[in-house]
């Protein structure tokens, strides 16, 4: 009796240590991302902390790559079965380091491009462009061969050092000198740490075939087309809210999505955690409902939060001086992260069953929500506060309605 009751609860403690684990790496990484955009927004002059801020935006367009290469990665050896794990996360490793080497010299192309889109008169920080991203490119087909074999330690010590790294070389160098060129001199050498810690963990991969190499490359094309769609539609509210409203309740806007960015990495390690195991079942709809609930019980946590002490949120976000009418709606944002949290969870599942339709979905879900913020907000129908609440509301609706078809095609997948 006592064994059949204590055996099923290893899995479960094991995996709960697990997400423990990986809950705090990837707690931790984000806090750091946090400080080190703090430390600059001390160190720099307003001018130079704008050019960061947009380099950094051109870090985050960027990464669609590492997360595409990432999900592909993940996916295949998940589901690999047999001999050749090995030769398959060599595979990977060099899928990754084509990819890095492209988007380097791709950058280092582009340099005068950014130079004069992004108003940046130092060449050095926009080289350094460049080696960053290559290093974030890398880490991610080396998340991908670790979250493929569930090791999840290891792959908390990668996204651990990534934070750590921003932070200590990053913030570091802003402390000792602060210009622009530091700051990036400190990202491209904070980007380098995790790439060289995964590449010890995975050290005798080997054996690989260039048509597996290919085959990683081609499926990571298709992860990033679907993942690029879902940032394109997590971040367009800002510039509808931007070009519809005025500057004061557009400024309103832009606090209250610190709330819903935060919920929506809030639930990013479930993510990490069952992305291998719904690859591997694909028809598994009851996982997939599970983990859906999982991140969507975070939410409600993170709702009825703000909820209780929205006098606190809005001090946090920008201070209750300059933001204080936010405050009876911070709810609303936490539920928009939330839901976006959770289509974020239904995208990754697609990934992982190859639904090649799901990009096109999240396109035309950006184009309905498009029309109709310029319809509501164009025509002035909702102004002011009622405007930001309105348009908060139609980007939740628009992240639970995607989820909902997203997730019925692939029940309607599985069950053919």
């Amino acid at each position: 009796m006592t064994s059949g009751t204590t055996q099923p609860q290893a899995p479960r403690s094991a995996f709960l240590r697990s997400a423990t684990v990986v809950a705090v790496a990837m707690a931790i990484m984000n806090v750091a991302a946090y400080g080190f955009t703090l430390i600059a927004s001390r160190r720099l002059i307003p001018e130079q902390f704008g050019a960061i801020t947009a380099l950094l935006g051109l870090l985050l367009i960027g990464n669609v790559a590492s997360l595409g290469l990432q999900a592909a990665g993940a996916r295949q050896l998940a589901t690999h079965t047999g001999k050749g794990a090995a030769a398959l996360a060599d595979a990977m490793l060099r899928a990754g380091r084509r990819a890095a080497l492209g988007l380097t010299a791709l950058c280092l192309v582009l340099t005068p491009l950014f130079m004069w889109l992004l108003h940046i008169d130092s060449i050095v920080a926009i080289l350094l462009l460049a080696p960053t991203l290559g290093g974030l490119t890398l880490m991610g087909s080396q998340l991908g061969v670790l979250q493929g074999s569930q090791r999840w330690t290891e792959l908390a010590a990668v996204y651990f050092s990534t934070g750590v790294g921003r932070l200590v070389l990053g913030g570091g160098a802003l402390l000792i000198h602060p210009s622009l060129d530091w700051a990036m001199a400190g990202l491209a050498l904070g980007a380098a740490v995790p790439a060289v810690l995964g590449q010890f963990f995975l050290r005798g991969s080997s054996g690989s075939t260039t048509q597996q190499v290919k085959d990683v490359l081609r499926e990571s094309v298709h992860g990033t087309h679907t993942l690029l769609a879902f940032f394109a539609l997590a971040n367009a509210d800002v510039l509808f809210a931007r070009a519809l409203l005025d500057e004061k309740d557009s400024g309103y806007y832009a606090a209250g999505l610190i709330i819903a960015k935060a919920c929506l990495f809030l639930p990013q390690f479930v993510i990490v955690l069952v992305f291998p195991s719904l690859a591997n079942s694909p028809g598994d709809t009851l996982r997939l409902r599970r983990s859906i609930m999982a991140v969507a019980g975070l939410g409600v946590c993170a709702v009825v939060g703000t909820l209780i002490l929205p006098g606190i949120v809005v001090e946090v976000i920008g201070g209750k001086e300059k933001y204080a009418p936010l405050g009876p709606y911070t709810w609303l944002f936490a539920v928009a992260g939330s839901a976006y949290a959770v289509l974020q969870l239904v995208v990754y599942a697609a990934i992982a069953q190859q639904e090649k339709r799901a990009a096109l979905v999240i396109w035309i879900g950006l184009v309905v929500l498009a029309v109709a913020a310029g319809i509501v907000l164009g025509t002035d129908i909702a102004t002011g506060l009622n405007g930001v609440k309105v348009l908060v509301a139609m980007t939740s609706t628009c992240a639970l309605l995607l989820s909902a078809v997203l997730a019925t095609g692939l029940h309607r997948q599985a069950a053919e």
